[in-house]
């Protein structure tokens, strides 16, 4: 592949709303082959850590994934060549049997928690965006999600984001509001479509031609 890959990363505090920013910029650059990688699938599979309690695991501290792979196939994909990226199970907190085939675009959007907290995958990144939400936003809907996708009970969600989850977002998620290139605000009800064209606008400006040449937008 000789065309450029734009690398595009959506950070912010779980359950933020950075999902939902990422799969509205995969929608706007679909026609250029962009889609969602997310560093969730670099969570290190459960059998590598001694009496894993998914009750009680930090799943959000960045050790807990696996930067180092997610740096390399971020690079292969810059590369021009493709990689096989893991899929994480989090019913049961291991990596699935099978991989996914992921291949160059000229947009590539990574979404997760700690992608810029780690220098080595940072520099990777030719866009920095922070989705920023308020807690009680971020536990409410983290709820929701957790027991209606991932098998927790609401007790136990509610535990871990006091123990785990908020602290962490402190120390490791809160802080990346200083390296992003945008800082963008999640009051409750926002318009991801108009936050994914906010973020267009930083984008290398043949990205824009590209994409209202082929929508007519």
């Amino acid at each position: 592949m000789t065309t450029p890959v734009f690398m595009l990363g959506v950070t912010g505090g779980s359950a933020s709303g950075k999902t939902r920013l990422a799969d509205a910029l995969a929608e706007l650059f679909e026609p250029l082959g962009g889609y969602v990688l997310s560093e969730d699938d670099y969570y290190i599979d459960a059998s590598e850590f001694e009496d894993f309690d998914a009750d009680t695991f930090n799943f959000d501290e960045p050790a807990s994934k696996d930067h180092r792979l997610l740096a390399q196939h971020l690079r292969t994909l810059k590369s021009g060549a493709s990689v096989e990226a893991p899929l994480y199970d989090f019913t049961t907190h291991t990596r699935r049997d099978v991989s996914a085939r992921r291949v160059p675009a000229r947009i590539l959007i990574v979404e997760g928690l700690h992608i810029f907290c780690t220098p080595e995958l940072a520099d990777i990144f030719d866009l920095k965006v922070y989705v920023s939400a308020g807690e009680p936003i971020r536990l409410a809907r983290r709820v929701a999600r957790d027991v209606a996708e991932r098998a927790r009970t609401e007790s136990s969600v509610r535990e871990q984001f006091a123990l785990n989850v908020q602290p962490m977002h402190a120390l490791h998620v809160e802080p990346q509001k200083t390296c992003v290139d945008l800082l963008l605000e999640n009051k409750g009800d926002p318009d991801f479509k108009a936050m994914a064209r906010r973020v267009a606008g930083l984008c290398p400006s043949d990205i824009g031609v590209e994409i209202n040449l082929k929508t007519g937008v």
